[in-house]
């Protein structure tokens, strides 16, 4: 994303007209590399987020409530101590560095007046937050020693801005002009971002493109450049007074910028202001982190599970395979029971028929020249009768562990059907009471809302919709036994009731709602899907089957395409 120099000097210019003169409320941390000011301005509450998170670093204004720690970090006490109450004198950027620089009025104990500057360093993982007086650090959210040994970020020393890149500055007419001039080969956008300081390369790009209104700008296009020209139209969309606001989220492309670049053919969702924008497409980035990282939890926590229940399976199906001769056995002791006056003492294998093929066919069986003929029919008898009691033992496991691994198919395809973090919710409390992963200490001031069932009007009827498998059972504990019951025939997928209160159920109605489970199914890809339905009467969940699992008659099958119908959910 094009958050330059170029990017947060406006952005600075904007916070500043914000939030000039405003006092600070409150100090919060909410993660160890986030601050988050509430100040008062204008008769209203904003709050300042200031990130020094690798990839979210920013400052902005947020409308989005994070939850304070009981207790508070190091650094946000420090900045209790030394900013409560405090004025913001101004907002600016550090002339092309990514550096914002908020500038505090304070009064210490002694009502004494003061200064106090933060610096907010927005470089990836080189990114800080830094509280100054007088030149000097009194502390950072991140502190070292030093900073490739030439930069110590600790209390008590003097902060330094970042060594100087080695690039020219816009504001130095002279060098701009000479370096503008000694362009000989290449892209020319690239040789700018590459000699410029505080650009990015769709910055120094769209730069290029306003001038030659062209991509692909090579040294035949500037051999003949009026230098004096372009410099002048360099500065002027530096200093951009014209601000579009603008998001981009197509294809692979998901990045923000403070005005229309028009050297980006895309469509572009626009925003009334800078820090809206950034705070949206952060909070945005941020949410979908923490989806990606809940859902990969939960699906390693499955695998896991998955792979120790499999080799139990395994080993369940060898226990039988071993058992495939069971009946071999006890053939083999009633015959030599049945012919001991045939079998001579000492040898090691005999031909016998079998009377209980229809040809009575011969069959060797092999005997141990140590035991008498009797001995060696009580040891096949033996044989069967431990084989016997392993099938006996190891077939309900087998059965079972086949149930466990259909439910846990189940889990990943309730993971896919997840859209937002609270969904995840009720799927971790279905975790922990399956001993799938450990449950969390949880010191939080207020527990996690959950989601609630999904919930559609049509046509005058209320349709309810399950999020995960702990919903799912719920809804159908919770339906009358006239409502209709709707799940995807042979894939796993939501529960749907339709609440009839007590009249029959329009098609149109079955209909829509057959969508809506499909849609939220394994098999929402497809063009049609089966979708069965019964009246909730009709389906029943035993004690000890998995959460989300029923048995189901007298149903019906329908074939639908999958339609979510955004437009009727309430």
């Amino acid at each position: 994303m094009p958050q330059d120099a170029f990017t947060i000097y406006h952005t600075a210019k904007e916070l500043n007209f914000k939030l000039k003169n405003a006092r600070i409320d409150k100090i919060n941390q909410p993660t160890p590399d986030t601050i988050i000011m509430t100040v008062r301005t204008n008769n209203k509450n904003e709050k300042l987020v200031l990130s020094c998170n690798a990839e979210m670093s920013r400052v902005t204004l947020s409308n989005s409530q994070k939850e304070a720690p009981l207790q508070a970090p190091s650094f946000c006490m420090l900045l209790r101590k030394h900013l409560s109450h405090a004025q913001i004198e101004s907002v600016e950027a550090v002339p092309y560095e990514r550096i914002i620089k908020i500038t505090f009025s304070t009064k210490n104990e002694m009502r004494e007046s003061g200064t106090k500057i933060i610096y907010a360093e927005i470089m990836g993982k080189y990114s800080n937050i830094t509280l100054t007086e007088e030149g000097k650090i009194l502390g950072a959210i991140k502190q070292s020693q030093s900073l490739e040994g030439i930069r110590p970020i600790f209390p008590g020393v003097t902060y330094k801005l970042p060594l100087p890149q080695d690039k020219v500055d816009l504001s130095d007419k002279k060098k701009s002009i000479q370096t503008l001039t000694n362009f000989s080969t290449g892209d020319f956008a690239s040789y700018i971002f590459n000699n410029f300081k505080g650009l990015a390369k769709s910055t120094a790009t769209e730069v290029v493109f306003r001038y030659f209104g062209k991509h692909d700008v090579f040294m035949n296009d500037v051999k003949t450049l009026n230098i004096e020209d372009f410099y002048k139209h360099f500065c002027d969309f530096y200093e951009l007074n014209n601000y579009c606001p603008n998001l981009i989220c197509e294809d692979k492309v998901n990045d923000f910028f403070i005005t229309d670049y028009k050297s980006i053919n895309f469509s572009k969702r626009k925003f009334n202001d800078i820090t809206t924008l950034i705070d949206f497409y952060f909070e945005n980035k941020e949410s979908n982190r923490t989806f990606n990282d809940k859902k990969r939890k939960l699906y390693d926590a499955v695998k896991a599970v998955e792979k120790k229940t499999n080799k139990k399976y395994q080993i369940a199906l060898e226990k039988i395979l071993s058992c495939k001769d069971m009946q071999d056995n006890r053939i083999y002791g009633e015959l030599i029971i049945s012919n001991l006056y045939r079998i001579k003492s000492g040898v090691k294998e005999v031909q016998l028929e079998n009377y209980y093929s229809p040809n009575y066919d011969l069959v060797t069986i092999k005997l141990d020249p140590n035991l008498s003929p009797k001995e060696n029919a009580e040891r096949y008898f033996k044989r069967y009768n431990k084989e016997k009691k392993t099938l006996s033992a190891v077939e309900p496991q087998v059965k079972e562990l086949e149930n466990q691994l259909k439910y846990i198919k189940s889990l990943y395809d309730e993971i896919d059907l997840c859209t937002d973090v609270k969904d995840f919710i009720e799927i971790e409390e279905e975790f922990i009471e399956a001993g799938l992963i450990k449950a969390p200490k949880r010191n939080d001031k207020k527990r996690e809302q959950k989601s609630s069932f999904r919930h559609y009007q049509f046509d005058s009827y209320d349709i309810l919709v399950g999020r995960n498998n702990v919903q799912n059972t719920k809804l159908v504990a919770q339906a009358d036994k006239l409502d209709m019951w709707l799940h995807t025939k042979d894939y796993h997928s939501c529960h749907v009731i339709i609440k009839s209160n007590g009249s029959p159920i329009p098609d149109n109605v079955l209909l829509f709602a057959a969508e809506i489970c499909a849609y939220y199914s394994k098999a929402n890809k497809s063009n049609k899907v089966p979708v069965d339905y019964t009246l909730r009467k009709f389906v029943k969940r035993p004690s000890g089957l998995p959460l989300g699992m029923v048995y189901y008659t007298d149903n019906k099958t329908i074939l639908v395409e999958p339609n979510n119908h955004l437009e009727y959910l309430q």
